[in-house]
């Protein structure tokens, strides 16, 4: 049977189709959401490998791994919470009961990730390694009962194929505003405060309280937007992974964001590596690039957003995705004393691209999700959204884990807490593959990946009338 729609008030239509009953107070409520757990995301991202290794003295293999090892605990959370909000039955709704606890969650894992005691040089590394990986636990646990119940919601608020994209532009405007708190602000809260552990320390806390602030903001505002109850037509859990296997559309676009992730992780968790210890650059630096990049996010984005209406989004995406390699092999051809204005232009250039590959990744999964509804009549955007979580997170982990395993073949060895690191030419050329590389090989996987990516409006219509 197909689920019951609630509307966003007393008496409104059930459609939310027309752009106008779609305000933008409800895209604002929905989006504001965002800044969470994507600002968190990037300052793990950009600074939990490096913080282990020249900070905590940890080598960056097992940085990367830990961090990379809780992806095998993540393949069972993420699926099993969109599995359990597509059946959760409160006064609140679905999704927004999973989003308040995973808010809280998400904030104190992720501050007691940078919070690890520092030992002693004559210290075993045990209970540090213990800390970080209960804390990594708690982070990711918090991260999937927010994110996988979040971003379900935009299947159930519109039937529209373009509103779904006026969606998807309000939160690539909101993930350029967290790529500034968490990876330009953190930076330069870090330096301000010395550099050391507990520099780290207060940066945490100071980006998971605006964290927690935006996802509570979210929860309470999204209380009328329209959403969708549960079928009585249930599906076992095991089963919902063949489901989901038989959406052709929504497998082929993860596995694509799956590659744009890994390169985007890739080039974050090698960036201050580069800034630092290659370019002999302060970490403002590396915030001036960040804040390049979120620039040119939002200026590209109302012509991503014009181009969308006119053509194919995943068409878009390729060129996109095109431009970002470009600009990523670019980084190749940085040296020490480049002057400043080429680093903050290559920043701009790939905000601009990037932002385009994010606003048509993110309006294309929606429109997956309402493909399985049309042709089943069953609401299972939780079991697509666990699914869809579990490899952004796994993409965010993969990076870490290749450059740490690229430092450490490159013979980039932890130094005592708080001691200065000294690269070898095969270190500071892992660096280079870390940053240029990798994130470039992989967005032009993404590139092939989108030509199997057949889904469309005209299609989606007629399989509402198969």
């Amino acid at each position: 049977m197909h689920s019951t729609i609630l509307p966003a008030t007393a008496g409104a239509p059930a459609s939310a189709a027309n752009p106008g009953q779609f305000s933008w107070a409800t895209i604002f409520a929905w989006s504001v959401g965002t800044v969470g757990p994507v600002t968190v995301l990037y300052l793990v991202s950009s600074g939990f490998l490096i913080y282990m290794t020249d900070v905590l003295g940890v080598s960056a293999a097992l940085a990367g791994m830990l961090l990379f090892g809780v992806r095998i605990y993540d393949m069972f959370v993420d699926p099993l919470v969109g599995f359990m909000s597509d059946r959760t039955q409160t006064r609140m709704g679905r999704r927004r009961p999973w989003m308040l606890v995973g808010a809280i969650a998400t904030t104190l894992g992720s501050i007691a990730m940078f919070s690890v005691p520092v030992p002693g040089e004559a210290a075993s590394q045990a209970p540090l390694i213990i800390w970080t990986l209960v804390a990594l636990l708690v982070y990711f646990t918090g991260y999937s009962m927010f994110n996988v119940p979040y971003m379900a919601m935009p299947a159930e608020m519109t039937d529209s194929f373009h509103d779904r994209t006026r969606l998807m532009s309000a939160r690539v405007l909101f993930v350029s505003l967290s790529s500034a708190l968490g990876a330009a602000l953190a930076p330069r809260l870090i330096k301000a405060w010395g550099g050391g552990a507990y520099s780290y320390q207060l940066t945490a806390v100071v980006i998971g309280c605006i964290g927690l602030a935006s996802m509570l903001l979210c929860v309470v505002a999204t209380r009328r937007a329209r959403a969708t109850t549960a079928t009585q037509q249930q599906t076992p859990l095991l089963a919902q992974f063949a489901i989901v296997a038989s959406n052709r559309p929504f497998i082929v676009l993860v596995l694509a964001k799956l590659m744009l992730l890994l390169s985007m992780s890739s080039l974050t968790s090698s960036l201050w590596y580069m800034v630092q210890h290659v370019l002999h650059r302060d970490l403002d630096v590396a915030s001036n690039i960040s804040l390049a990049q979120t620039a040119g996010m939002l200026v590209g984005l109302p012509p991503w957003l014009w181009l969308a209406k006119r053509h194919l989004k995943q068409h878009l995406f390729v060129i996109a995705s095109l431009g970002s390699a470009v600009v990523l092999f670019s980084w190749m051809l940085v040296v020490p004393g480049e002057p400043s204005a080429l680093l903050i232009l290559r920043g701009f250039a790939l905000g601009a691209f990037a932002g385009g590959s994010l606003l048509m990744g993110q309006s294309m999964l929606p429109d997956t999700m309402e493909y399985d509804y049309r042709r089943s009549g069953a609401r299972r955007e939780g079991a697509f959204s666990g699914v869809y979580s579990l490899v952004e997170k796994a993409g965010f982990a993969f990076g870490p884990l290749v450059v740490g395993l690229l430092l450490s073949a490159g013979g980039y060895h932890a130094a005592a807490p708080g001691a200065a690191v000294m690269l070898t030419p095969e270190s500071i050329r892992a660096v280079y593959w870390g940053v240029s590389i990798v994130p470039a090989v992989t967005t032009l996987i993404c590139v092939v990946l989108l030509q199997f990516y057949t889904l469309t409006e005209a299609s989606l219509n007629a399989t509402a009338k198969s």
